[in-house]
């Protein structure tokens, strides 16, 4: 980009579990079973995207577990269904913490040796001894969100109700994103150094003033030493939003998903430092017409980023529809 010449929006697909399996022709639970055929089916799908669309540059070889994983880690009990292509997920009805009282019972262990989080250790000494340079990950700052998973979402009656304790669960989650982002860090010989990332969509659950109260003193923490830095919430409002850029200092928003937060809120509180996504579920549904015109809608909303998001499902249509309308729309070209 030339000095002083405004950024023109670019666009990229974001590319996961759900699409890797598709385009591989593999279950979630043989995707999920052995880190070979994980390794394999990530290769397939990058061989297949790039044949088909040429946008195999998005996938990279990557340790992947389910998103439950870190609620098993601290404990939560897996469900993992049986004759079906299904994801597996935690037992809700079976919380770590069930009390505000058995708050500071909550252990923190061994990323190897608990839950989920010993899978993805195995896949990443595979991925590895195979030449794979991957990282652990694992730790997406997620800090209310995990909370509410292990309390079976007490946790947001206990702001009200036993506020200390829900401030301490939420410092717990917080040094449990620590203990993970320091462990991956080790793996890779770096110096763990913070997050400049965080992930939590439940947090919008939370009044603003309950926001800026509790959830804003877990990411000062977790984003501290980094001026960079990135949020991916999918619940929150423009209060939410507004916190976020000025008490918090975001430098980027990715406004996926976002149903509670209008193209032009994001825009008047963001600037031009914000994401825009065509969601699974729209380009599963829309029409190819239907995803020319949201597209174009993106593209014209000030925002800096176009995302594509295809799912299980998503029609060859739709995504081609999808690819040519952000290569005629973000004159950015491909991120």
């Amino acid at each position: 980009m030339e000095p002083g010449k405004p950024e023109e929006t670019r666009w990229n697909i974001a590319f996961c579990n759900v699409t890797y399996t598709e385009y591989a022709g593999v279950t979630y639970a043989d995707y999920y079973g052995s880190p070979a055929v994980m390794l394999e089916a990530q290769l397939a799908a990058k061989e297949y995207a790039e044949r088909r669309w040429g946008v195999g540059r998005w996938m990279r070889p990557m340790v992947d577990t389910p998103s439950c994983t870190f609620a098993s880690y601290l404990g939560m009990h897996v469900v993992w269904p049986e004759g079906a292509d299904e994801l597996p997920y935690i037992d809700s009805k079976r919380p770590v913490v069930a009390d505000p009282s058995e708050v500071e019972s909550l252990r923190i262990g061994d990323p190897r040796e608990e839950g989920l989080m010993a899978t993805r250790y195995k896949y990443w000494e595979y991925y590895r001894e195979r030449g794979y340079e991957v990282g652990f990950g694992a730790a997406g700052g997620n800090v209310v969100t995990i909370a509410c998973e292990i309390t079976d979402g007490a946790v947001l009656g206990w702001l009200l109700e036993a506020p200390d304790a829900a401030r301490r669960l939420l410092e717990l989650m917080v040094e449990a994103q620590e203990t993970l982002g320091r462990f991956g860090a080790e793996l890779v010989g770096h110096e763990f150094a913070g997050f400049g990332y965080s992930g939590d969509d439940y947090s919008g659950l939370m009044s603003p003033a309950m926001y800026r109260e509790f959830v804003l003193p877990c990411y000062e923490r977790l984003y501290a030493g980094h001026e960079q830095r990135f949020m991916h919430s999918e619940l929150l409002r423009a209060p939410h939003l507004r916190i976020a850029r000025e008490e918090l200092g975001i430098t980027d928003f990715h406004g996926a998903g976002c149903e509670l937060l209008t193209l032009e809120e994001m825009h008047e509180i963001m600037g031009r430092a914000f994401w825009t996504q065509l969601t699974p579920q729209e380009m599963l549904e829309f029409t190819p017409t239907q995803i020319d015109a949201r597209i174009a809608e993106f593209a014209a909303s000030g925002c800096h980023r176009v995302q594509l998001y295809p799912g299980r499902g998503t029609p060859e249509a739709n995504m081609d529809a999808a690819i040519a309308a952000c290569q005629r729309e973000c004159p950015g070209g491909m991120l």
